[in-house]
């Protein structure tokens, strides 16, 4: 491991790519700040008290000295994305080795940019220096773009860290640390050409009101495949239970596929690299499947029977990647890679043995999505009751607005409509429209898709409701100080639909009846992360975005 202390300024000069015109883009910088022409090299990085965690058994330098937790997470990737990748999913290596992974700490303003692709020395290089060199879209939580001409990563540190506290708090076990998982699993998804995957189209939506049977096969779909794990011959009971799936639930499985395919891949790589970084590149499968196992009663690769359908894609994909891996099926990952799915290639050749529902899962699984269904309808209703609200304005916002990421508690549709609408549920935002005012959305349910009076056509919209109150108008200028909603001096054109009911069409994207410009297809990358709430990247859709970047 090669640390390159100062060269962190100097790779932002790619015009076109993220940058920071005030920095230079010939200037480096020392681990002072001054500025400097010559990189320096060192063995380590230098790191604060807030980057140093307690190291776990033998996480030490060859002088016997505690690794920071830099090091450790930099020796980590090392390994598992430089090393020997290849162990883990096939014809990874060549991407990972020209990609980088930006390790950001806001609270001590540095940087750390593994496998930097300039500079001397043996790679992968690490570069160190200042993050207030970089652009700001760098201290975000998880950021991906180009920095110096490579595919880059951005990975908090001070997030992921707020993440293994609550974790330890909450009685956890923190392996390894969630910095580490959360790169790989990231990782996996950007930085590995998943792109080239053909796996269709799919849907995270759960529908409201949400039924629970499909909550409870795979419930018992995921209890058989932990069974076979752990040395059980369940095969035949997990293939019963898929079977059902199939049958009674073909729609929210084909829907449900595409993700069993990228989100359980990318958790399973996420595990298994984590044994790989922690025993080696020496170690043998059989050791790498045992290190794995022993630690998923931990609760941070599997979730345990929550009935949540926005975790079983990543549960789905460990247990039955596991079993794949340890019976050495030739192959597989390339399937998945076709879409056909972990737990699908598994049981396809397993006869299956009916088994005998559970009554006491059954309705704890029942239990369970009553329980969702009136925390969601508790959002849902009253928002659908202030669409049709005379007493309520409606304002329609791009989601191309939207300043790198979004957070919710879920993605809905409402399965009694016929236009089976889309809701966002507690819809968290900053949006930075072409005006440059400010929007800021916090914890609003807001529905999305649908057509509206003004310009701006349905795709990539969602709209706001407010109480008219809450809204002052100076001419064409709109100012909003709700509690959810606000912003200041917003350029719109009122207007009225149908039902005369009372909406906002900002001007930026084209009013009520201009030409809006065009807007952008996006994709929606929802992050791995526990926990019910979601954090939701933005970005250009694949065929839009410019060579070089990895879609979702």
């Amino acid at each position: 491991m090669i640390i390159l202390v100062g060269a962190l300024a100097a790779c932002n000069n790619n015009s076109g790519e993220s940058t920071d015109g005030s920095t230079g883009s010939t200037s480096t910088s020392t681990t002072d700040g001054t500025g400097t022409t010559d990189d320096t090299t060192t063995e380590s990085p230098t790191t604060g008290d807030s980057t140093t965690m307690t190291p776990t058994s033998g996480d030490t330098t060859t002088g016997g000295e505690p690794l920071t937790r830099v090091e450790q997470i930099i020796a980590a990737l090392d390994v598992a994305m430089y090393e020997c990748p290849e162990r883990i999913w096939p014809d990874v290596e060549a991407s990972y080795r020209s990609s980088q992974v930006l390790l950001a700490s806001e609270s001590e303003n540095r940087a750390w940019v593994w496998n930097y692709q300039q500079g001397d020395g043996e790679p992968p290089r690490v570069s160190e220096g200042p993050l207030d060199t970089l652009p700001p879209e760098w201290t975000s939580f998880f950021n991906i773009n180009q920095l110096g001409g490579a595919l880059t990563l951005g990975i908090s540190l001070d997030g992921t860290q707020e993440t293994n506290d609550a974790i330890m708090m909450g009685g956890g076990v923190v392996w390894p640390d969630f910095a580490t998982s959360l790169t790989f699993h990231e990782g996996f998804h950007f930085l590995s050409s998943q792109d080239d995957w053909n796996v269709g189209s799919g849907s995270r939506s759960a529908p409201y009101p949400e039924p629970w049977e499909p909550r409870y096969l795979r419930a018992q779909l995921l209890r058989s495949l932990l069974a076979d794990v752990n040395g059980e011959d369940s095969l035949a009971a997990a293939a019963h239970w898929r079977e059902r799936l199939h049958t009674e639930h073909a729609d929210e499985t084909e829907l449900s596929r595409p993700y069993d395919c990228t989100e359980g891949s990318a958790e399973y790589v996420s595990l298994m690299m984590s044994a790989l970084a922690e025993l080696g590149c020496d170690a043998t499968d059989d050791e790498l499947l045992a290190l794995a196992i022993s630690h998923l009663p931990d609760g941070m690769f599997l979730g345990g029977e929550t009935f949540d359908s926005g975790r079983e894609y990543y549960d789905l994909g460990v247990l039955a990647g596991l079993l794949l891996r340890r019976d050495a099926v030739p192959g597989w990952e390339l399937k998945v890679e076709d879409g056909d799915s972990p737990a699908d290639q598994l049981l396809a050749d397993v006869v299956p043995t009916a088994q005998p529902d559970d009554p006491a899962l059954q309705a704890d699984a029942q239990a369970a999505v009553d329980a969702r269904n009136t925390v969601v309808g508790a959002e849902i209703e009253p928002m659908l009751e202030a669409m049709q609200d005379p007493e309520f304005t409606r304002i329609v916002v791009s989601m191309g607005w939207v300043l790198g990421s979004f957070r919710l508690g879920g993605f809905y549709y409402l399965a009694e409509d016929p236009n089976l609408t889309d809701v966002f549920l507690t819809f968290s935002a900053s949006m930075g429209p072409p005006s440059g005012v400010p929007i800021e959305i916090d914890q609003l349910t807001v529905i999305a898709g649908v057509t509206t009076p003004c310009a701006l056509a349905s795709g990539n919209t969602v709209v706001l409701t407010i109480p008219t109150a809450d809204i002052a108008l100076a001419g064409n200028l709109a100012t909003a100080t709700n509690a959810k909603v606000q912003f200041t001096d917003l350029e719109v054109e009122p207007t009225m639909d149908v039902d005369n009911l009372p909406w906002l069409c900002p001007t930026d994207a084209g009013g009520a009846n201009g030409a809006p410009a065009p807007q952008p297809e996006l994709e929606l990358h929802t992050l791995r992360a526990p926990g019910t709430e979601k954090t939701v990247v933005v970005r250009p859709r694949a065929d839009a975005r410019a060579p070089g970047h990895s879609p979702e």
